[in-house]
C-alpha cells in the first residue's frame, strides 16, 4: 500500500477553509479506491508547510508529498523537496494555481486526485531569488505591487485581482534598475520558470520547466492606451516581443535597484532588504507528479 502525505492549507483559495471536512473525506475515499493510504496534516501559519515536510520526510516511504492549496503552499512544500527523490503532488485549491495550470493538472478536487494517483513523476527545474526558492514565477515592479495589494484584500480570486490591478495601473510609477549591468526603466520585470502567474495570466507563454533556463520578461513603460492590449495578450497566451516587451532566456540574472525592491515569488509578496538581487535557475531539481 503506497502511502501519501497530504499537507493542507485551510486558508488557501476562496472556499477551501469552509469545506475542510469534505476535502479530507474525499482524499481518503480516493486513497482507498487506489489501494493507497493518506496521512493528512494541516498548516497553521506561514512557512509551517516547510517544517511539516522536513519533520515527516523520513517518517514514511512516501509515494508523494502533496500540496493541498495554492502556489504559496506548493512553494513551501517544494522548497523542502528540492534535490529529494520524493516528488511533490499538487491538489490546486488556491486562487491562482499557476504551476498546476502550466503542468495541466485539473483544478477540481476529484479530477486532480485522479491525476495524482494515476500520474507519474517528472523532474523539473526550480529557481532562486537570492535565498528565496520559487518554482513558477518571481518578479518586481507592477506585478509585485499588485501582489502586495492583493494580499491585503479580504476576498480572493480573479475578480479581486483584476480590480486591484486596474486601480493600481493608473498610479503606478515604473522603476529604474540595472539588469546585468544594463540601465533599464521597467514597468515590470518577471522571472519565469513556468509560463504564468496564475489564473491563466501567461507572462511567458514559451517558458519550459525542463530546459534549464529562465525566461526574463521586461515590460518597458508604455502609453496608457496600450494597457488594454497588454492585458489581452496576457490572458490569451499571446505575449510576444514588441516595442514594449522584451524576452531573454538566461541561467542567471543580476538586478541592482535604487532602493530595496518589493518582489513577489509564486504569488507571495515580499519586501527585500537589499538592492542586489541575483536570480538563477536550478536545473532538474524537483520531482513532481503529473
Amino acid at each position: 500500500m503506497d502511502p501519501y502525505l497530504f499537507i493542507l492549507n485551510p486558508k488557501s483559495g476562496t472556499s477551501i477553509g469552509k469545506r475542510i471536512e469534505t476535502v479530507e473525506k474525499t482524499i481518503h475515499v480516493f486513497a482507498k479506491k487506489y489501494h493507497s493510504s493518506a496521512k493528512i496534516l494541516f498548516t497553521e501559519e506561514r512557512s509551517h508547510a516547510t517544517e511539516l515536510v522536513k519533520s515527516n520526510l523520513t517518517q514514511g516511504n512516501w509515494k508523494a508529498i502533496v500540496a493541498v492549496g495554492g502556489d504559496g503552499t506548493v512553494n513551501e512544500i517544494a522548497q523542502a523537496l528540492v534535490g529529494s527523490d520524493t516528488p511533490i503532488g499538487i491538489l490546486p485549491l488556491g486562487s491562482g494555481n499557476g504551476l498546476a495550470r502550466h503542468l495541466g493538472i485539473p483544478l477540481t478536487l476529484e479530477s486532480s486526485l485522479e491525476k495524482l494517483f494515476d500520474g507519474i513523476p517528472i523532474t523539473i527545474d526550480s529557481a532562486q531569488l537570492n535565498d528565496i526558492p520559487f518554482f513558477c514565477t518571481a518578479g518586481m515592479g507592477f506585478d509585485a505591487y499588485v501582489g502586495y495589494l492583493f494580499s491585503q484584500q479580504k476576498e480572493r480570486g480573479l475578480a479581486t485581482y483584476v480590480n486591484v490591478s486596474f486601480k493600481s495601473y493608473w498610479s503606478y510609477v515604473p522603476q529604474k534598475m540595472l539588469v546585468n549591468g544594463e540601465q533599464t526603466n521597467a514597468f515590470s520585470l518577471s522571472f519565469a520558470n513556468a509560463g504564468q502567474f496564475g489564473n491563466n495570466a501567461w507572462i511567458a507563454p514559451h517558458a519550459n520547466l525542463q530546459d534549464g533556463f529562465l525566461d526574463v520578461c521586461t515590460i518597458s513603460p508604455f502609453p496608457k492606451w496600450y494597457g488594454t492590449s497588454l492585458a489581452y495578450q496576457l490572458f490569451t497566451r499571446q505575449m510576444r516581443p514588441s516595442r514594449f516587451i522584451d524576452y531573454k532566456s538566461v541561467k542567471e540574472v543580476i538586478v541592482e535597484t535604487e532602493n530595496p525592491p518589493l518582489i513577489h515569488y509564486d504569488g507571495e509578496p515580499f519586501q527585500m532588504d537589499t538592492t542586489h538581487i541575483k536570480v538563477k535557475v536550478k536545473p532538474q531539481s524537483l520531482r513532481v507528479v503529473v
